[in-house]
């Protein structure tokens, strides 16, 4: 372990360091941000998209609509399977009667146009309100598909063909994310890297001093790190600055945009830290085998 002396020496070296590349580090935290800036910005879209997917499942309803002449106990029955069937939240029945009359609210003013109807042309059916925590669009294909069975059924209606093409392309976006995530690490490793490469060749009498003097060589590299892990943060904080600004930019326009709680975003830029330590380790292991 180091004292404090030793401690104060390899922060002031480290900044020292930093001072006189100013513009290779600069260079290192921008290159280093615009990729940490790529798979924030990927990772923000996806739980905004499974956000949105979630909120659409609550709004999958599903009406079966039956045949005229259904039987009163047939009816009974179906509605009895219904409501003992998981996932299902709730099941109204609507009377060709009463659909008629919903008919004619929509009309408005042209309602006088079904004045010359002696019966209900609509059917009667069962108006499903759907449990969104139980049920995915697969799920209620398949129930449509087992609704249809019944023979006094004569239709099943829902809205999850657009949900489930909303899901596929969640599961993309997740796929993405995985890659754009592996690219971005080995880009902050090999920008991190190089930059200390670049260093230590600048200062490659300095480090042979060092060793003759008996420095051991954590004393060595630990300034070399030190920088590494500030260019890392720097390079996350403005990449997290920037995607605010943006977000912010956006809920201006745009209702129910999430973003990232303060928690996410202190660990997003302790990740970015802990990426430009690892890559300057990763430089003095391969240039100056420390």
């Amino acid at each position: 372990m180091y004292n404090a002396t030793q401690l104060r020496h390899l922060v002031k070296e480290s900044a020292r360091g930093l001072a006189r590349r100013k513009i290779s580090g600069s260079v290192a935290v921008i290159i280093m941000g615009s990729a940490l800036l790529t798979l924030a910005l990927f990772s923000l879209v996806t739980i905004n998209l499974d956000r949105f997917i979630q909120s659409m499942r609550g709004e999958i309803d599903m009406t079966v609509f039956l045949v005229d002449d259904v039987h009163p106990e047939d009816r009974a029955r179906l509605e009895g399977d219904l409501l003992a069937t998981k996932g299902i939240r709730s099941v109204r029945y609507v009377s060709a009667q009463e659909a008629l009359e919903r008919f004619r609210v929509e009309l408005g003013e042209d309602a006088q146009l079904l004045d010359a109807l002696h019966q209900s042309p609509l059917p009667p059916s069962f108006e499903i309100q759907l449990d969104p925590e139980q049920n995915s669009a697969e799920r209620v294909e398949d129930l449509a598909r087992n609704l249809q069975q019944y023979p006094y059924v004569d239709d099943v209606l829902s809205d999850s063909a657009w949900v489930q093409r909303m899901e596929r392309a969640g599961r993309v976006f997740v796929v993405v994310d995985l890659v754009v995530g592996l690219l971005v690490l080995l880009s902050a490793l090999f920008v991190i890297s190089n930059t200390v490469r670049l260093t230590i060749e600048e200062s490659s009498q300095q480090v042979e001093i060092m060793k003759l003097v008996g420095a051991t060589n954590w004393f060595i590299r630990t300034p070399y790190i030190l920088s590494g892990a500030f260019q890392g943060f720097a390079a996350g904080a403005v990449a997290m600055a920037v995607l605010l600004f943006s977000v912010q930019f956006v809920q201006e326009h745009v209702d129910g945009v999430f973003f990232f709680a303060a928690s996410q975003m202190l660990g997003f830029v302790v990740l970015s830290t802990v990426l430009g330590a690892v890559g300057s380790m990763v430089a003095l292991r391969r240039h100056l085998m420390l």
